[in-house]
């Protein structure tokens, strides 16, 4: 009898014991898992902080209307006024490799087939205006340069790549970010003359 006693109380005992440790380890999970719903949190709170300030940029964005040459002194202006009249790259003389690339990538933006031609750099292969406008628009070329203009159309990013050996070779890159994207990219350019003109040709 007494036998019997001693072995239900350890039977009890053994219980309590079993239950204390499985409501311990129930415990150890409760906070581990407070513990991942927090920093679920707080990666949502960041998300929600980064899709707010791009919705921002979006929003100032659709409000303004964008110009590649929207960041060009007074003297640059003038001069592009000038060779919109009548083409003559002479008017940008001054300007730098990444101005032109920007003068370059407005003229596609509104269609001046002229201008991107007397941008283009000739190594005697560029045909006359006529055969580059047919080509320009018939080939690849037009849709090419236009999904490049609209891919960098919120450019944060330009300059100088690298400085090339002869000297009247150069490449230009430029980037834009938005938010997880991120793309680049890079432009040859050949002066001619003191004037800095696209190596675009090989898109025919």
């Amino acid at each position: 009898m007494e036998e019997s006693r001693i072995n239900k109380d350890f039977g009890v005992g053994l219980i309590i014991i079993l239950l204390l440790m499985v409501g311990c380890n129930n415990d150890d999970v409760l906070v581990e898992n407070q513990n991942e719903l927090e920093e679920l949190k707080e990666q949502k709170n960041e998300l929600e902080e980064i899709i707010e300030n791009q919705r921002q940029i979006i929003e100032q964005h659709e409000t303004n209307e964008f110009s590649y040459l929207e960041d060009f002194t007074e003297s640059e202006l003038k001069a592009y006024e000038d060779f919109f009249e009548d083409k003559d790259v002479k008017h940008l003389l001054d300007y730098s490799p990444t101005s032109i690339v920007l003068v370059y990538f407005h003229s596609v933006v509104i269609g001046d087939t002229e201008a991107i031609y007397s941008l283009t750099y000739n190594d005697d292969n560029l045909p006359d205006i006529s055969t580059f406008k047919e080509k320009y628009y018939s080939g690849n070329m037009h849709k090419q340069l236009l999904e490049t203009t609209l891919d960098f159309r919120y450019y944060d990013s330009i300059e100088v790549k690298e400085a090339n050996d002869p000297e009247d070779e150069i490449a230009v890159e430029i980037g834009v970010s938005f938010g997880l994207f991120q793309s680049k990219e890079v432009l040859g350019l050949k002066n001619v003359n003191g004037i800095w003109k696209m190596d675009i040709l090989h898109l025919f």
